[in-house]
């Protein structure tokens, strides 16, 4: 009898020093938010500055005692964190349209989608039957490579030079230049060999291609490696030779009867395209060995 009651004496009083413990357990853990008094006890303006309140209470026999509240985040801080999160999703869709929504179509931006949309017309008229065939594709090309000259010269000048247009220029140029070459291997200019066309077809062409590749690698490397890959002097030399010997050689397809050439003129005329082209193919392995002698050092 006197254990049982020592039991029961032992419940009756156990809620207080629990609650006390508990208590002290809250205050060390709300300590950490900065609310807290003097001597280290939880202010109760902490607990009671919300409006929605949580009540804990420790135990049926402590009814009586000081309940514990805890914190409980503001509807008004939950409001406010819906709107700034709502507020930055909004401004994250609308980014692209203030960033421009799009490419703007400028004058040399137009001159060199003419350059491109002049690709799939000379190959339509290469295959076509007649004495104005070849001094027609020459033509175009020519003015394609006077575009190439016209279109940066414009931008530079006028202040319109865009992204849209720094990616339009090379890819026009590529285009232009990977189809007459693949079109002149088809059908090649009197007296030359469909091997002495594709050899330097496959230089120039693998060498845009590697190109490609090396400017994509050194636009994600970023820093010393991007510029690395500026476009030096032989680059240039080598777009200039390569414009000049396409141009000679797409103008002698069919000969050079319509330029008043005819014997040992004629041939010489198509013997310097396809010298010009094979000095560009030269010139094209050139720079490539500068490229990549410029960007091997950055990588791993």
């Amino acid at each position: 009898g006197r254990t049982a009651g020592a039991m029961h004496s032992a419940l009756v009083t156990t809620p207080a020093s629990f609650v006390s413990l508990a208590r002290l357990s809250v205050t060390r853990r709300v300590s950490a938010t900065g609310t807290t008094s003097a001597r280290g006890v939880a202010s109760p303006t902490a607990f009671l500055s919300s409006p929605d309140r949580s009540r804990v209470v420790f135990g049926s026999a402590d009814r009586t005692s000081p309940s514990v509240v805890m914190p409980a985040t503001a509807p008004t801080t939950r409001r406010r964190a819906t709107r700034s999160t709502v507020t930055t999703r909004a401004a994250s869709d609308t980014a692209p349209a203030a960033m421009g929504g799009g490419p703007k179509i400028n004058l040399p931006t137009a001159i060199t989608l003419v350059r491109v949309a002049a690709v799939p017309l000379v190959t339509v008229i290469f295959y076509m039957q007649g004495a104005w065939v070849a001094p027609a594709c020459c033509a175009i090309f020519v003015v394609a490579a006077i575009t190439d000259w016209l279109d940066g010269y414009l931008a530079r000048r006028m202040n319109l030079v865009s992204s849209f247009g720094a990616f339009l220029d090379p890819v026009a140029d590529k285009l232009m230049v990977a189809a007459a070459l693949v079109l002149l291997c088809t059908h090649a200019p009197p007296g030359v060999s469909a091997v002495s066309m594709a050899a330097p077809a496959t230089i120039i062409i693998g060498r845009e291609i590697t190109m490609s590749a090396i400017r994509e690698w050194a636009a994600s490397a970023g820093g010393e490696a991007h510029s690395a890959v500026a476009v030096n002097s032989f680059g240039k030399w080598k777009t200039a030779t390569q414009l000049l010997a396409l141009s000679i050689l797409l103008g002698v397809r069919d000969g050079s009867a319509w330029l008043g050439l005819t014997g040992a003129s004629a041939d010489a005329l198509v013997t310097a395209g396809v010298w010009t082209l094979y000095a560009s193919a030269g010139l094209a392995l050139l720079s490539l060995g500068i490229y990549m002698k410029g960007v091997m050092k950055y990588m791993n």
